[in-house]
């Protein structure tokens, strides 16, 4: 999941943030319960070389 993720990041530009909570984790795989997605004109967000991760607020 974690390698889609960055892969989405890389692919769409336009995604500025993405929440998603919970994450349940189990022998089966993966599943999402609640995503929210914001989107930002392309410039309007750091440079991806600049990201970081920040703490949730």
């Amino acid at each position: 999941m974690l390698c889609r993720l960055g892969q989405l990041a890389e692919d769409l530009p336009e995604v500025a943030e993405l929440d998603l909570n919970p994450v349940l984790v189990g022998p089966d795989g993966v599943a999402v319960v609640d995503a929210k997605l914001r989107l930002a004109p392309v410039g309007a967000e750091p440079h991806r070389t600049l990201r970081q991760l920040r703490a949730a607020r």
